[in-house]
């Protein structure tokens, strides 16, 4: 049994793996919560995604207690792709780890085609949107504000524009200060997406294949008018292809 964490800025997912079956999944809310559970499971080996240095020390200093061997996700192990980025050592092994196995389920599914990209796109603190080249090279993409991080942003920085709730959104035109800054976070989101999505559209005779993860997703699935694949456990799924792949 394989236990991989993808360790985030704000929650820490955990999937229990047995062979290539997630046994078990949790979103965690603190390192706090990750210890508890660790010590009511069972499992022979760890393996490590993370974006938090501060969370991902205290985890391993638990985890070498428990269990060895602990594998961490770094951007030099074998791959089903190439990291054709420009500052390699600054890219966020959780962006990887997604587009690994986005594309490790696009070939299984037997969805991908030539000439065709893979878009993976993860809500979370951040949004990020992560590109792989027809040719299967992990070539960059985008990363902004996540929309609830806008929301904080907005809320913390200007003197009177309140905290709204994004399930609110009713449309592009806000009739109301609550539903103009709700309006104008959703819609910065989904004209990003649209923005890429119709530029690799022209760049090649298919459209791309969308995967999206992450804790906001439910926020803007709805307002896409694009076909996605949701995998709310994307990212641990490419870091248990990443384990099999350099064990």
């Amino acid at each position: 049994m394989i236990l991989t964490f993808d360790i985030g800025n704000t929650n820490i997912k955990s999937a229990l793996f047995e062979t290539d079956e997630i046994k078990d999944f949790q979103v965690h809310t603190s390192v706090e919560d990750v210890i508890e559970y660790i010590d009511h499971i069972k499992f022979n080996v760890a393996a490590i995604c993370s974006v938090n240095p501060t969370s991902e020390k205290i985890l391993i200093s638990k985890l070498k207690t428990s269990v060895t061997p602990i594998f961490c996700a770094t951007v030099n192990q074998k791959m089903n792709l190439t990291i054709n980025y420009r500052t390699p050592q600054s890219l966020g092994m959780d962006r990887v780890c997604s587009a690994v196995g986005a594309l490790d389920l696009a070939v299984k599914e037997k969805i991908t085609s030539k000439n065709q990209y893979l878009i993976t796109i993860d809500f979370g603190t951040a949004t990020t949107i992560n590109i792989v080249s027809p040719d299967r090279k992990f070539i960059g993409g985008l990363i902004s504000p996540g929309v609830k991080t806008m929301l904080k942003s907005l809320n913390k920085n200007t003197a009177q524009l309140p905290l709204p709730d994004l399930e609110s959104y009713q449309g592009i035109i806000g009739n109301s200060t609550e539903s103009s800054i709700v309006s104008g976070v959703i819609t910065a989101t989904i004209g990003m997406i649209s923005e890429t999505v119709e530029k690799l559209k022209n760049e090649s005779t298919n459209n791309p294949i969308i995967y999206v993860t992450g804790g906001n997703s439910k926020l803007i699935l709805p307002h896409l008018s694009y076909n996605v694949n949701f995998e709310k456990d994307l990212v641990l799924k490419g870091l248990k292809i990443l384990y099999d792949l350099n064990k």
